[in-house]
Parts: C-alpha cells; structure tokens; sequence
C-alpha cells in the first residue's frame, strides 16, 4: 500500500555548529540546552515554513513551549531572549515566532530565491497586518519582487563595533546601526566616545525599567541628529558634522 503521508524533515548545513552565532549560543550558561531548544523550534516550524503559531491563531507562549519541548520554562524564556539579540527569531506584536534562518535548512532547489523572497514577504506583510508601527510595515511599498536582502554575517562588522553592540540595550536592525556607527567615526567621533554613550544609555534603561519598545534604535541613537551626545558629559569633546541640503529640515525651498 502506498504511503501518501507527508513528510518533514529539517537539512543542517555540515557547519551548522561551527557557525558564530550557535559558537556564541552555546558558550552561554545553558547554552547547549539553547541550542537544543533552536533545532526543536526548527523541526516545529517545518510544517508551517518556519513560522510558529498554533492553528494559526494561538501564540506559541513560553510556558506552552515549554511542556512541548520538555523544558523548565525559565531556560525557555531566556533562550526565547537570547534567539532575539542573535537575530535568530523574530517575534511580533500578535505573537507569531518566525526562525529567521529556516529556509537556508529546508533544501536546495532551482527555486530557492523564490521560497526565500516569499517567505520574508510573508513577514513584513504579517507585520503590516498585525499594525506593528516602523519601517518594516513601511516596507511593503517597495517592490516586493526584489530579492531578500541576507542578513549580515556577525564578522562583517568591525571589532569595535561589535564591543558597542554588546552593551548597547536594544538589539535591532544592526546592519543599519553599524553604517550610522562607521558614519558617525568618519564625523569625527571617537569609538570610545560611542562606547560611553551606549553604555550610560543601557545604565539610564535599566535605571528607568524602560519597555524595549521604547528604547531608541541602534541607527537612531547613532543618527545625523546625534542623541547619543545627551549620554556623554557635557564638557566631552564633539565633533562637527556637517548637514547636507537634504538633511536640513529648515532649508528654504
């Protein structure tokens, strides 16, 4: 008789565990329990593509995950954490657990562009939906045949950023931030002048118990306008940066 049953299977990469951001997961403090809760959330999501909601409806929420997973449900909720800063999940406002790295583990096909461009069109379309503000819900009026973007390798960026990175409080769009880094050293801003702003910053949102969500953007505190400059001491040296005609917003027409 034959067997129609559909069947799904996860297809690692003989890397996969040399890879930097799993070297740096399971350096951690349980961290070889992280990265056996990442491969079951894998495995989870096949059947849905990667994305991880129950029926569709339903939050995957840590202590859900962890009577499937068999895992207390502390180590679930850091791990769950810890995915976020190495950008391995994605988790939005209603819920839906995205594993940003799926499609790199289903298989390679002459289609594989394709499923990739699909599947984060799925996200930022799902994101649209579920009314989460920013640019990525903006991002839907771009042309949404164009290739994916792949997310920056951990060693494209600099030693010193990296180190900025690692104290700064709000993990998110770090490609992004690393530019508005490179732009502000070019400005004439020192790295350690970065570094002490991104750490009294940190200091002042746990001080203040601020909610993620309102903790500024790598790419913002490092922006043209230089907010990060109201986290050094007053007497602290700046640079001069010098605003193009598009950048002045009280330029004559």
């Amino acid at each position: 008789m034959a067997d129609n049953r559909k069947y799904y299977y996860l297809k690692l990469k003989e890397g996969f565990f040399e890879s930097e951001e799993i070297k740096i997961l399971e350096s951690m403090k349980d961290g070889y329990m992280y990265s056996n809760i990442l491969l079951k959330l894998y495995l989870k999501s096949l059947r849905n593509e990667g994305r991880l909601m129950y029926r569709n409806v339903i939050p995957y929420t840590p202590e859900i995950l962890a009577t499937l997973l068999g895992h207390q449900v502390g180590t679930v909720e850091k791990a769950l954490e810890t995915f976020r800063k190495l950008e391995l999940i994605e988790v939005l406002d209603n819920g839906a657990i995205y594993m940003m790295d799926i499609q790199n583990y289903i298989g390679k096909s002459s289609t594989e562009a394709d499923r990739q461009r699909e599947y984060y069109n799925r996200v930022k379309n799902e994101k649209a939906l579920s009314g989460e503000p920013g640019e990525n819900a903006s991002a839907l009026s771009e042309d949404q045949s164009s290739e994916p973007k792949p997310r920056k390798a951990i060693s494209d960026y600099s030693t010193d950023f990296e180190e900025f990175w690692s104290v700064y409080p709000r993990k998110a769009d770090k490609a992004q931030a690393y530019k508005k880094y490179k732009a502000r050293l070019e400005d004439g801003f020192s790295h350690e002048q970065l570094l002490e702003a991104a750490k009294n910053y940190a200091d002042q949102c746990r001080r203040d118990r601020t909610e993620e969500k309102y903790i500024k953007h790598g790419k913002t505190f490092l922006g043209e306008a230089t907010p990060f400059l109201d986290y050094l001491p007053k007497n602290a040296p700046q640079a001069s940066i010098e605003v193009t005609d598009d950048e002045n917003p009280f330029r004559k027409g």
